[in-house]
């Protein structure tokens, strides 16, 4: 009998917008799972191996920012189960603050300070720079697949008009994103509208 791999992939946490995460996980999730999320796979995206090329960190910034490290995040769970007050006051971070995070699947090798090549582990965490710019490849995904929803969508109503809600809704459902979400995407798909004419 073969012996199973047990090896799971180096991930960072990364604060995504909550109306995003039903997406995240219905697109670009893959079998491996952190509790209840599973661990997005990016690699394939246009400008995602450039991002993660970038300069890394091995430190734990406190307040957590816009990252952080598998390592520490199992800590910071951990903490919230011991002593929740002083996890939320060391590191910034509440409960619901955690719940903005999606586990981020990483490669094998990280460019760390100096231009150091080093194995990606779990304690390594993407630099201020590279989370950012990984946030806005991420927010550029999803809207690209509003938008690709809303093409599909048009052509199922054959030319008749609609209100913006019902492609949301009807996007929500199938990517299994909560209800409550779809003031949030539709407000922000109408101004994306509006700058585009």
């Amino acid at each position: 009998m073969p012996e199973k791999n047990f090896q799971l992939p180096a991930i960072v946490w990364l604060k995504v917008t909550d109306y995003m995460h039903g997406w995240l996980q219905y697109e670009l999730g893959g079998s491996i799972r952190m509790g209840d999320k599973k661990v997005i796979s990016v690699q394939h995206l246009s400008g995602a191996r450039d991002i993660l090329r970038m300069e890394t960190e091995m430190e734990v910034r406190k307040p957590v920012g816009l990252a952080v490290s598998a390592t520490w995040w199992n800590c910071i769970e951990a903490g919230m189960t011991i002593d929740r007050e002083t996890v939320e006051r060391v590191f910034g971070l509440t409960r619901e603050d955690l719940e903005m995070f999606e586990p981020v699947e990483c490669p094998k090798i990280c460019l760390t300070k100096g231009g150091v090549l080093r194995p990606w582990t779990n304690d390594v965490c993407f630099s201020k720079r590279q989370a950012a710019a990984m946030q806005q490849l991420l927010r550029d995904a999803f809207w690209q697949a509003v938008e690709q929803f809303d093409r599909s969508y048009a052509q199922k109503m054959e030319g008749k008009k609609y209100p913006a809600v019902d492609m949301i809704e009807a996007f929500c459902a199938e990517t299994k994103t909560p209800d409550l979400h779809v003031a949030a995407i539709r407000r922000e798909w109408q101004r994306r509208q509006k700058r585009q004419n």
